[in-house]
């Protein structure tokens, strides 16, 4: 059930590449055959934490047989799926991409290449747009992956999305973390929370990822909100930057003009380019990251904000896939 690729030579780890997935089936297959085209000397397996209805697990099942498959019976978060993965893991360095996300063939060689060369526990990259004539689909990636793109300079980070990012197997239990059921801000905990704790996390834009994901603008403004609700949550339960926001909801009036403003800055910085366009855009960005401050504003709580699945120790009702 591992996809193994080359005889694995005597100083390459073996990578798990750990997807959590669902209702995905217009880009599982596109990704998976992506991942299992990887041009590479070492071995590696793919791990696909699933919990669609919408025929998802019969698409992996039955075109993706090498792939090692754990579907639940209900729906579960993404935090939940990725600790899952990585229990089930049997690699020395864990690589984490989503469903909608295609890689390059040299996706998990430079994986490889930068691990063996920087000193960092996770090792992340760019995000880029897969489909960039959508206006909807612009604005969200505009809103999501304005600080990862490919002239951000090369360096280390707090955070990177896990759409694209890969971390040492140790990292785990050297600073005892695990992905928390926050959706969909559980990786900026996990990240924040990996650097209080003293780990490295390094960005390089040669590590790159496509995200084929097409947005149409209600979802997209319905997406912001529950955004901007985690993001508030993550506030309450860390010290991540913001709190007097979600001590004193009114201040997020402004967020709007914040963020467009913190975003103009980093595309000056690097991407001329990008920034004339973001200008362009401006009206529909404003309006969705409104909706995501409408969220942040809100008072409700997550009932349980601990991830149902951790990574280590007994869980009553874990599934057993293999």
């Amino acid at each position: 059930m591992v996809k193994t690729v080359k005889k694995k030579t005597k100083n390459d780890p073996f990578i798990s590449v750990v997807m959590p997935c669902y209702n995905a089936r217009r880009t599982i297959a596109a990704s998976l055959t992506a991942i299992l085209n990887q041009k590479v000397a070492f071995d590696y397996e793919v791990i696909v934490v699933d919990c669609s209805d919408d025929g998802t697990e019969e698409i992996v099942q039955s075109g993706f047989p090498q792939v090692r498959l754990i579907h639940l019976g209900q729906l579960e978060s993404p935090g939940s799926k990725r600790n899952l993965g990585v229990r089930y893991a049997r690699g020395e360095i864990i690589a984490f991409t989503d469903s909608d996300c295609l890689p390059p063939p040299d996706w998990l060689a430079q994986i490889v290449d930068h691990h063996k060369r920087i000193d960092a526990d996770g090792i992340g990259g760019c995000v880029i747009n897969g489909y960039p004539h959508g206006l909807a689909t612009l604005v969200s990636h505009l809103i999501e992956f304005n600080e990862w793109t490919e002239r951000t300079p090369e360096g280390y980070m707090r955070n990177i999305p896990t759409s694209n990012l890969s971390f040492k197997r140790e990292t785990f239990r050297k600073y005892q973390v695990c992905f928390m059921d926050i959706y969909p801000n559980e990786d900026t905990l996990f990240n924040w929370t990996l650097s209080e704790r003293g780990a490295k996390i390094y960005f390089s834009p040669r590590l790159c990822v496509v995200h084929m994901k097409k947005v149409k603008m209600g979802n997209l403004l319905l997406h912001q909100f529950e955004f901007g609700k985690g993001s508030a949550e993550t506030r309450r339960i860390s010290s991540l930057p913001g709190k007097v926001f979600v001590k004193y909801p009114i201040l997020c009036v402004g967020l709007p003009f914040i963020r467009w403003f913190r975003a103009t800055l980093r595309f000056a910085e690097c991407d001329l380019k990008t920034l004339l366009l973001f200008w362009l855009v401006t009206p529909f960005y404003l309006a969705a990251v409104g909706a995501w401050s409408l969220g942040f504003m809100t008072r409700g709580r997550y009932l349980s904000p601990g991830p149902r699945f951790p990574i280590e120790g007994p869980v009553a009702d874990a599934p057993n896939p293999f």
